[in-house]
């Protein structure tokens, strides 16, 4: 059983500003959380809500102690309790003591003792030290009181940060990596090889995504399709043969992937990403590429990234031709990178509702389907969309440098512009800016925010 935590990054910042003073006190905060649970594997913990406890409320607040009322603590348990969230107690160590001190034990025991006396059968509650270079040490309170190792603290906003036990600045990358670290460093080389990443879609874009993200080298990928390779997807589906015509993609790549032997772990789901299988898989992952032009597929990643704060890079590619010619109408590319901060894609006009109705209707009610196309209340299907693999791996190799630029920051100016458009027909790019004042309830408001599991999944009724 794993445990993470992820962080958004105006939290981490407010934390940062409130417990790291010029005059090296000690101060507390308590981080309200939503779950994300998979049994024995992870449990995950999402930031929503901070609260700190005012100066003058302090008992002590000194460079190697602080203490406060147990009110305070109650408080924010309370608001917890109501829907089933988590706490993070966290403090400051201004000394840079990487590590809990015998007070820490002593402290924390007792306050999620106080904790899961109140809720028999709760789950786990966490505790961070925050160093004053920003790094996090942690652990997990379990209901025996009993505690475990954060495997991963991950801070997302404009950026993605990475904190693990083990990481350092003195890491040995493998030899086949040496060119990479010499423009990157050893750092990202293996922030890359402990990310778990999952790519929905495994046609055009979505095999060059896991190419690309398998030579660069991360360490896990999980991909997710349903479909087979037909003979018309060969000549833009990278690691196919024409021997492979029939077969699921997704089994094609996992064992192209495995012939590089760049030591890649790839699970695959044979699933629409609405199954339960694709569900577990995304909400292990920490990052996600939407790679489809599912729309129904879209809508669940487009809330995914709210609730459980797991960026999603969706890509997108256009291509259109004049009626009675040849001559090219619409050649776009887009990339959308989405996290709490940025526009969702039903606010940038990206997912058609009609469509996502039609396409799960078509999965899960087939006869019904057939009916109201004949009858002309849902959208059938037309002409298939034109495709050329020089524009799809372009874009998809675009969406990528996205990644690792969110990761490494070599590029700070395009860290602001979070959707990016792409006319190659006319060589125009554009970097549509948020919309001000969105009301939209998943990216506009933060109710959602962090939220992780609830019934129903996602605030969905399908």
């Amino acid at each position: 059983m794993k445990y993470s935590i992820t962080i958004q990054s105006k939290h981490f910042e407010t934390l940062k500003e409130n417990l790291i003073r010029p005059d090296k006190k000690e101060r507390v905060a308590f981080v309200i959380c939503g779950r994300s649970i998979i049994k024995d594997v992870e449990e995950r913990f999402l930031s929503k809500e901070v609260h700190f406890i005012p100066e003058d409320k302090l008992i002590t607040s000194e460079y190697n102690q602080v203490s406060w009322h147990n009110k305070y603590f109650i408080d924010v348990l309370k608001k917890a309790e109501v829907k089933n969230l988590a706490i993070i107690l966290i403090h400051n160590h201004p000394d840079g003591v990487n590590r809990f001190s015998e007070i820490d034990d002593d402290v924390e025991y007792h306050l999620f003792k106080l904790a899961f006396n109140r809720n028999v059968g709760a789950n786990s509650h966490a505790s961070l030290i925050l160093l004053t270079e920003g790094n996090f040490v942690g652990r997990v309170w379990k209901h025996d009181l009993s505690t475990e190792p954060i495997s991963m603290i991950r801070i997302i906003g404009d950026r993605i940060k990475l904190n693990y036990p083990n990481q350092t600045d003195e890491y040995e990358s493998p030899e086949i990596f040496n060119r990479q670290q010499l423009a990157f460093g050893r750092s990202l080389i293996q922030d890359l090889s402990n990310l778990k990443i999952s790519i929905i879609g495994a046609g055009a874009t979505g095999s060059a995504t896991a190419l690309l993200l398998t030579r660069l080298g991360v360490g896990e990928l999980c991909i997710i399709d349903k479909d087979t390779i037909e003979e018309s997807n060969l000549n833009r589906l990278h690691g196919a043969t024409i021997l492979d015509v029939g077969k699921f993609k997704v089994d094609v790549l996992q064992k192209y992937i495995y012939n590089i032997g760049l030591g890649t772990k790839v699970n695959v789901v044979k699933e629409w990403v609405s199954n339960q299988k694709c569900i577990e898989q995304l909400k292990t992952s920490d990052i996600i590429f939407g790679c489809t032009d599912d729309h129904a597929g879209r809508i669940m990643l487009n809330r995914f990234a709210y609730f459980y704060l797991t960026p999603v890079f969706d890509m997108g590619l256009v291509i259109s031709v004049k009626k009675h010619s040849l001559e090219l109408e619409n050649l776009q590319g887009r990339i959308s990178y989405l996290f709490p901060g940025s526009d969702c894609l039903v606010t940038k006009g990206n997912i058609n509702i009609d469509i996502a109705y039609s396409e799960n209707l078509r999965r899960n009610e087939p006869e019904n389907f057939i009916k109201l196309k004949d009858e002309a209340y849902v959208i059938g299907e037309g002409n298939p969309s034109p495709a050329v693999v020089t524009f799809t791996t372009q874009i998809a190799t675009m969406a990528v440098n996205e990644f690792l630029n969110r990761i490494q920051g070599f590029n700070p100016q395009a860290l602001n512009s979070q959707h990016k458009i792409f006319f190659f027909h006319h060589g125009i790019e554009i970097f549509p800016e948020n919309v001000s004042e969105n009301e939209c309830r998943i990216c506009g408001k933060s109710n959602y925010w962090g939220r992780g599991d609830m019934e129903p999944f996602l605030d969905m009724v399908i």
